[in-house]
């Protein structure tokens, strides 16, 4: 481990916290207190008072084992840069998306712990503008959006504990096998697509990694354009993936 010179302007007390950082980062299996000071070449009582201040912070966890690991501040923060990249590919596609198919209102929607919440939005009433609403939520078990997110989204189960499908569900589904089979098929096909015969409109869902997922509604929509719709929302999950 690299030393910090005496008159350097660094700050001694973060420069070493983040050694600490790196070294847990490439220790998987987790380090004891001694093996973490020793690496980084500090006081054992240094390193721990280092330590539970990233502790204190959610950088550092200590397991029962008294080992300690990255903790999930740093896998947030990594998230988080993510997610701002993620965000911004996306807002790209979309605007190509709107100019191709002009006629109708295509999203961006992330399902949380909590909720499932539409970031980007572009409408034909308002074309080439993207909007970034403020409260658009998806009811689950409802809506393609939601369908779709709910099939594939990482942190769908928390989600449905809190929306039990007997409370939320039933109003649209006959029964949970009815359900699983339509998240069954989202997961073969990658997008979910229902017709609401009163209004004359097409949804559908394209699921995007990790928890996100593109929607787009067409009203008074012919076949060839659903058919142009779908592979064109299957190269927008392309282009995201290889971003």
């Amino acid at each position: 481990m690299r030393r910090i010179l005496a008159h350097s302007n660094l700050v001694q007390a973060l420069v070493r916290g983040l050694d600490i950082l790196r070294v847990l980062a490439e220790a998987p299996d987790g380090m004891r207190l001694q093996e973490l000071a020793d690496a980084v070449a500090l006081k054992k009582t240094t390193a721990h008072n280092l330590i539970t201040t990233l502790r204190a912070r959610g950088f550092v966890e200590k397991s029962k084992e008294n080992k300690f690991f990255i903790g999930p501040a740093v896998m947030e923060l990594s998230s988080k840069i993510q997610k701002k990249d993620l965000l911004k590919k996306a807002a790209s596609l979309l605007l190509n998306f709107q100019k191709r198919f002009p006629e109708i209102t295509v999203t961006l929607s992330e399902m949380t712990v909590n909720a499932i919440i539409c970031r980007l939005r572009l409408s034909p009433d308002r074309f080439g503008e993207l909007q970034q609403p403020i409260s658009q939520y998806f009811q689950p078990y409802i809506s393609a959006t939601s369908i779709c997110l709910q099939a594939t989204a990482n942190n769908a189960e928390k989600l449905e504990k809190q929306y039990p499908f007997e409370e939320f569900g039933l109003n649209k589904w006959v029964n949970w096998d009815e359900f699983n089979t339509a998240k069954e098929l989202v997961r073969k096909t990658g997008y979910y697509l229902q017709y609401n015969e009163t209004q004359n409109c097409h949804t559908l869902a394209f699921a995007v990694p990790e928890n996100y997922c593109l929607g787009i509604r067409v009203d008074n929509a012919e076949k060839t354009t659903i058919d142009e719709i779908i592979s064109a929302g299957k190269e927008f999950q392309k282009n995201i993936l290889e971003a």
